[in-house]
Order: structure tokens, then C-alpha cells, then sequence
């Protein structure tokens, strides 16, 4: 289950699949149905990163496939502005190539996660891996996944 976090001055939180930031300000019934949708459909592999809108208005669910009963009923008639984006890609599966790619490539990639669009898996290449390679997509050039590699030149984020 999803737990509400909360902003703080430190470091960003490290969030899991279905967690998310409640930032100060916003609208409360955004993030009350961001919870009742973790609750409900958090664990679904078919379930993306949900997206709010810079004004906090307008709910973004992606979603792989036509979304469960018991999804649809959550997002009908919440009083603002939501829409089911398809993804590309099975979330789920994203996250499992993200998490492969990470443990057959420690020395060519800093990170992997799955893109929130769905599209993909977002990898990052070490500066030194990426300066002797030519840059990042010529780092993961020889990696093989059947989902589409987005590289950038980073570091890990620290623990």
C-alpha cells in the first residue's frame, strides 16, 4: 500500500512504485485520489506513474490496457480535470527491465528507471563511462533490451 509522503528540506524522498510527494498547497482532493488509487491498483504491474499538472488541476493515470472496473469508478466525477493516458509499455515490465539492466551493467550505467511516460526504460551513464564511449547513447549501444534505452550523462542520486 502507498504511504503519504511528505516534502521536506532535505534530501527528495526515494519514492516506490505508487508512492507519491504531497506538496504543500495543493489541492487535497488530488492527492486523496492519488491514495485510493495506490490502495486499489498500486500493486497492478499495468499501473504507471500518475502526473499532476504544474497548476495542480489536472490528474494524469497512464495506464497499460483498458483499466480495471474498480479503477474507472475512482476516476469518474472527481470534481477535477483527470485523464487515462495508454502507455506504451507494460509498467510493470519497465521496471523489471530497469532493475535487469542495472544488474547486468553495474560498470555502463549509474541508474535505470522506468520512463512515466511508458515509453521506455531512462538509463544513466557515468561521465567517465560516457567520455570514453563518445556519449551516452554510444555507452549503451551494445546493451540489449526490447524496450527503447533513453541515456543521459549522471550520476546515481545518492542513497
Amino acid at each position: 500500500m502507498a504511504a503519504r509522503k511528505k516534502s521536506s528540506a532535505g534530501p527528495a524522498p526515494r519514492l516506490g512504485h505508487g508512492d507519491f510527494v504531497a506538496y504543500p498547497g495543493g489541492p487535497t482532493a488530488i492527492y486523496d485520489l492519488l491514495e485510493r488509487l495506490s490502495e486499489v491498483a498500486g500493486d497492478s504491474p499495468d499501473f504507471g506513474t500518475p502526473g499532476i499538472s504544474l497548476d495542480r488541476k489536472r490528474l494524469t493515470v497512464r495506464w497499460h490496457g483498458e483499466p480495471p472496473e474498480r479503477v474507472l469508478a475512482l476516476l469518474a466525477d472527481p470534481g477535477f480535470e483527470v485523464t487515462v493516458q495508454q502507455t506504451s509499455y507494460r509498467p510493470g515490465d519497465l521496471r523489471a527491465e530497469a532493475a535487469r539492466l542495472l544488474r547486468e551493467h553495474p560498470g555502463v550505467l549509474a541508474a535505470a528507471t522506468a520512463r512515466p511516460e511508458g515509453d521506455g526504460v531512462e538509463v544513466l551513464v557515468p561521465p567517465p563511462v560516457a567520455e570514453s564511449a563518445g556519449g551516452a547513447d554510444q555507452a549503451v549501444a551494445g546493451i540489449n533490451s526490447e524496450v527503447p534505452l533513453f541515456a543521459e550523462v549522471g550520476e546515481a542520486p545518492p542513497a
